[in-house]
Formats: C-alpha cells, sequence, structure tokens
C-alpha cells in the first residue's frame, strides 16, 4: 500500500523548495541539444516545418529535431533522454516571452529536477510498461513550463497535477527501432505546455492523483521506493558517439584497445548488458542497433564519431550478454599473443569528439545558439 502523502510531498518540494545547479554543465547541456537539434533539422530536410511558430508548435518542431538522430542527451541514473524534452519547452516559451538566457537556464534546472525525481520515484517496474522518458518527460515540460511561464508555486503545483492526469507513453516505440519515441517525447512537450498553461487560466484539477484504482500508483506500475530529490543535471550526458547510446561504452572500451593491440585480429567479442539483450539483439534497426557493427566499425576507422562502414572486422565480431550496470560495457580482443578485455562504465565525454558533433551543426556559443532556435531552419549558419 502506497503513501499518498510522499507522492504530495515529492511534488511540494519540487515546487517550493530552492534550486541550485551548475550554469556551465547546464550550458554544454543547452549546446548539444541545440546542436542535436540542428542536426536533425538537417536530417528532416523539410524547407518549411510544418510546426514552426508559438510556443507549443515550435516546442514540438525542436523537440523532433533534437531526438531526430538519437543523439540528445540521456540520464543513465534513470534511464531517460530528458534535455531533447526540457529545453524545447524552455526555449520556445524564452523566444516567445523574451526571456535572458539565464532565465532559460533557470526553467530548464527546474524540468531537470522534476523529471530525474519523477521517473526514480516511479521506478524499474513503471519502466519496464511505460516509457518513461514521455512520462517523467511530461512533468519535466510542465515544471519548466511553469518556471519560464511565471507561474505561481500553485499554478505550478496545479500544473503538476494537471499533467498527472493525461500521462501516458508507449514503450513499443522504442522496440520497434522505427524512430517513434521522438513522437512520444513531442507528446510530452505538449501536455506539459498544456498543463502549465492550463493552470495559469485556473483549470480544473484532481486533487487526488495518487491513490485507487484510477490513481498513478496502480495504473502505472508506480514503485514509489524512494522519495529522494534529485537535481537531474549531474546526471545528464551528452551522446557524442556515432551508434546507439547503450554501446558507448563498449565503444569506448574498443577505441582504448585499439591504441593498445597492434597485431592482427582473430576474433573480437562485445559484451553488453542482459538488460538490454531483448533491445539490442540486432534484429531491427539497423546498423545503428546493431552493436557488434559498432565495434566493427570503430576497429576499422578507429574513430567513435565514424562508424560507418565494418566490411573488414564484422565476420568476426560477436556479440554476447552478460551481467553488469545498464549503459557499461565490455570488449575482448583475441590475437596471436592472447586475450586482451577492456570494460568501461560510463563512455566519456571526450572533448574532441564533442568538437565534432557541435561543428557539424556550427555551434558557436550558446547566444548565438539561443539565436538561432528563433526561427527555421536551424541548419542555416547565422
Amino acid at each position: 500500500m502506497h503513501d499518498s502523502k510522499v507522492g504530495d510531498s515529492i511534488l511540494n518540494s519540487l515546487v517550493r523548495s530552492s534550486i541550485s545547479f551548475n550554469e556551465d554543465r547546464l550550458e554544454t547541456l543547452f549546446q548539444d541539444f541545440v546542436a542535436c537539434a540542428v542536426l536533425g533539422d538537417k536530417h528532416y530536410g523539410a524547407k518549411v516545418p510544418a510546426l514552426s511558430t508559438g510556443i507549443t508548435e515550435r516546442a514540438v518542431t525542436l523537440g523532433l529535431y533534437a531526438s531526430a538522430l538519437d543523439m540528445d542527451d540521456v540520464d543513465w541514473k534513470v534511464l531517460t533522454h530528458p534535455g531533447s524534452i526540457i529545453w524545447a519547452t524552455a526555449i520556445s516559451i524564452g523566444i516567445e516571452k523574451n526571456l535572458s538566457l539565464k532565465e532559460v537556464f533557470n526553467a530548464a534546472a527546474y524540468g531537470y529536477r522534476t523529471g530525474a525525481t519523477i521517473a526514480h520515484f516511479f521506478g524499474p517496474t513503471h519502466r519496464s510498461r511505460w516509457h518513461v522518458t514521455s512520462t517523467s518527460g511530461a512533468f519535466a515540460a510542465t515544471s519548466a513550463a511553469a518556471i519560464a511561464l511565471g507561474l505561481t508555486e500553485q499554478q505550478h503545483l496545479d500544473a503538476l497535477h494537471i499533467c498527472a492526469m493525461n500521462i501516458g507513453g508507449s514503450p513499443q516505440a522504442g522496440f520497434e527501432r522505427k524512430g517513434a519515441p521522438q513522437t512520444n517525447r513531442a507528446a510530452a512537450i505538449s501536455l506539459g505546455i498544456t498543463s502549465a498553461h492550463a493552470a495559469l487560466v485556473g483549470a480544473p484539477l484532481v486533487e487526488n492523483i495518487w491513490d485507487g484504482p484510477r490513481g498513478l500508483f496502480e495504473m502505472f506500475s508506480v514503485e514509489a521506493q524512494s522519495s529522494e530529490i534529485l537535481n537531474g543535471i549531474d546526471t545528464a550526458e551528452l551522446r557524442l558517439i556515432d551508434t546507439n547510446g547503450f554501446a558507448h561504452s563498449a565503444v569506448t572500451a574498443a577505441w582504448k584497445l585499439t591504441s593498445a593491440i597492434s597485431e592482427n585480429v582473430d576474433s573480437i567479442t562485445v559484451f553488453l548488458p542482459s538488460s538490454v539483450a531483448a533491445i539490442l539483439d540486432a534484429s531491427r534497426g539497423g546498423s545503428w542497433w546493431n552493436s557488434a557493427f559498432a565495434i566493427a566499425a570503430l576497429w576499422e576507422s578507429k574513430d567513435p564519431c565514424n562508424l560507418q562502414s565494418a566490411a573488414q572486422f564484422l565476420a568476426i565480431t560477436t556479440l554476447e550478454f552478460e551481467d553488469m550496470p545498464i549503459g557499461a560495457g565490455k570488449v575482448r580482443v583475441v590475437t596471436s599473443s592472447g586475450a586482451h578485455e577492456e570494460y568501461v562504465e560510463r563512455a566519456p565525454e571526450e572533448v574532441s569528439w564533442r568538437e565534432i558533433k557541435w561543428g557539424k551543426a556550427g555551434i558557436v556559443s550558446a547566444e548565438d545558439s539561443y539565436r538561432r532556435c528563433s526561427s527555421f531552419p536551424l541548419s542555416a549558419l547565422r
């Protein structure tokens, strides 16, 4: 039996407690978001976006673009992709209301804190049945929108209740490996902005969002095992490697081995967490979701930012799964001198990799990045 008072206490803390954040880290997350959006804009290639004006329309477009290449940020602690939702919301309101970049950062900080805390509170069972980036992301967007729009604390709390009445997001979007999580993110963005606007005008809401057969605990399999308030910023990490995020640590491990091994390679074995076996069995999604391909391509190019060809090494590369933390990876290479192994728990944010990604998008400063979000196409350098 869960206690609704715990859930209410968390929401109250998220709304009423003071917030502090590392502004330099937020600036990095922000510029990476814009880089993702610019590259996504190029990927879509639409001359005139269907949705491009007004707060919600701009935010949805930015969110779709930022997640298009599956390189938006990731929080491995709670297994969400927060930035493409939070920044799209805060930036779009900022542009409409002429907010300073510092004010946008403040709104985003609230979004990161709310999203991470809610995802952690909802827990693993919820995550196994729902797309947690969508559910926690809607709460994150609501907080970001509430702060950016200047809602009172009570209106902010009301907005979170309105959001809770409407959350959703099927995990099937991710399992099909066809990019549908982009639209899950866009829906979360739209819901967050709608919830904040509804609270602003005093729309009706449900007071008890937690209890009973129609409450969040039961409907959304909320575990409610931790009431810890997370800031969400410190655990958000950039994705800079040219393959799916689950394989980044394995690619890093292979990258380290390439500099240590000069012999001919007899075999390469990639080890990933057992918890992602159903996602990364290479049965769908093409080379992006084939981690054996990624490691073989890395061995060919020696460049984690260029994993396009695996012709030389794919035939001798195999994929296995074993017990390790999600996000970790290991690679074993066998040569005539024996077996060489490297394990990496978290892929680093190598500055050179970041510069390649940001360079492709023309990112030069936070101020310029904010300016570029004010009109489409984002890919047009200004």
